[in-house]
């Protein structure tokens, strides 16, 4: 296996599980939070897939994400530049549209990125962005996006979990691209 497609195995498996333990939440659980401070999965989801749609738009040869090109941004009633990720208290405050918003969100976004990825060879991977990081690269980038979409995909497994401690990720979820 190269190294594109363990890229891509690795984003298209969290995105299969992401969906299939978002599927069915009912509001409630989508906007609960633990404690006041903490994130709701309706914010992860919203955080992980812009965080996403900006790596992918960093990383690749468009100008801008499809936050700002297909008008994400207004479905989710906010600002194209929504608040900086240092506001803890604006971010907490972001409007949270229902799940079928979000999930059509995340859907846009990962179908961009797995076209972006589908798109690159090994050797893309050495290039680097341009970023005022030195050596920062298209893998490194990717690797990053990986990392990062597993924790959070992680946080919302785990708040499932304390919604109902008999909640398991769904059967079949398993994937293998090729």
């Amino acid at each position: 296996m190269d190294a594109t497609n363990l890229i891509l195995e690795c984003l298209v498996s969290v995105h299969v599980r992401l969906i299939a333990t978002c599927k069915d939440l009912t509001n409630d659980q989508l906007l609960w939070r633990l404690i006041p401070s903490a994130n709701n999965i309706g914010f992860i989801l919203w955080h992980m897939n812009r965080h996403q749609d900006t790596q992918i738009t960093k990383a690749g040869t468009q100008d801008q994400d499809v936050w700002i090109t297909d008008g994400w941004f207004q479905r989710f009633s906010q600002s194209p530049d929504s608040p900086d990720p240092g506001d803890r208290m604006g971010l907490r405050a972001l409007p949270i549209p229902s799940l079928d918003v979000l999930l059509e969100y995340c859907a846009a976004v990962h179908k961009r990125c797995i076209e972006y990825i589908t798109g690159l060879t090994s050797n893309d991977l050495d290039q680097p962005l341009n970023t005022d990081r030195q050596n920062y690269s298209v893998g490194n980038c990717l690797r990053h996006l990986i990392t990062h979409q597993n924790n959070h995909y992680g946080q919302i497994d785990y708040i499932r979990g304390l919604h109902d401690e008999t909640w398991d990720l769904p059967v079949g979820t398993g994937v293998i691209v090729n």
